[in-house]
Order: C-alpha cells, then structure tokens, then sequence
C-alpha cells in the first residue's frame, strides 16, 4: 500500500500535484528529462560526427553524400517530435508551479491576516494593562506617553488590516470573473 492511500493529504494543492500522471504524461517527462541532459547532447553530436565522417571518407560506398539529405531530414524528423513532447512536459510543469504559487499566495494572505490579528490583539492587552496601571494608580514613567504611542499602533494596525482584506476581497472578485470568463 502506498503512502498516499494511507495517509490522506492534508491540503487540496497536495491531492491536485500528487495524481497519478497519465501514461503520455510519464513518457513527456521522460523523453523531455533525456532530452535536456549532457548525455543526448554528448550522443547526438557524436552520432552526427560520425555520420559525417563515415559518410566523407566512404567516397564509393557513402549512403548520404554531402549535402547529408538523409541527415536533415532525420533531425527534421527528431525536432517534430521532440518539440510537441517539450511542450507538454514544461505545460505540465507550468501548471504545478501555478497551482503552488496560489496556494502559496492563499497561505500567505491567511498568514498575514493572523499575524496582523495577533498584533492588533497584543497591542489591545497592552492598552488594558496601561488601563489598569491607571486606574490602580501605578506610577509608571511615561505611562500616558506609551498609552499614545499604543493607540497609534493600534490604529495603524487596524488600518493595514483593512488594506489587506480590501486586497484579499480585490482578488476573490478577480478569481471569481476569471471563472465566470471561462
């Protein structure tokens, strides 16, 4: 049993990126990796000097005399191919890396609402602790000073909140009309 099957994955991103690739999508994978990599390059420009070579010094008995015909028409042949296939792969690729990078962008945005509820909450306790300091009549240096100084942060922090949820409410508008155009 494979780890997939026994361990559901957490997050919708993770099952979309985790499928099982098509067959054709193995062999583009494949074929683009190899075809990528030093190795073919390295073959390729041994086989095609080779080629040449036999067929230069063979004067009598040479299978694709000089203009190398047949050579051409080879890569031709290979470049029709291989380019549709490099296609796919990288098409594929793009994808992944679209998926990831909302999610990323979804996670983020999330992260950054909590982080700014997190201040706005401290900065809150902060001021009810100036409060009961106040009021106890504890004799703090510079108490209505940094009461001050914490109204401003908090207003500060509750007007980058308001930003951010206009931006996340700016892009759920743009995602859903994308949607509706498709």
């Amino acid at each position: 049993m494979s780890q997939a099957a026994a361990k559901p994955l957490k997050y919708p991103v993770s099952s979309q990126l985790h499928n099982e690739p098509t067959l054709g999508e193995r062999l583009a994978d494949t074929v683009a990796h190899q075809i990528g990599s030093w190795r073919f390059l390295i073959i390729q420009s041994t086989a095609m000097s080779l080629w040449v070579a036999l067929n230069v010094v063979a004067v009598l008995k040479s299978w694709d005399p000089y203009p190398f015909v047949l050579l051409n028409l080879l890569f031709s042949v290979q470049a029709a191919y291989t380019g549709p296939v490099l296609l796919l792969s990288s098409n594929r690729a793009a994808q992944r890396d679209r998926i990831m990078a909302e999610h990323d962008f979804e996670t983020n945005a999330r992260a950054e609402q909590f982080i700014q509820g997190l201040m706005s909450e401290l900065l809150r306790n902060s001021q009810a602790t100036l409060a009961i300091a106040k009021h106890l009549d504890i004799q703090v240096e510079g108490l209505d000073q940094h009461g001050a100084d914490l109204e401003a942060k908090v207003q500060d922090v509750q007007d980058q909140l308001v930003e951010v949820e206009d931006v996340l409410a700016a892009e759920a508008q743009k995602d859903a009309a994308a949607e509706g155009d498709l």
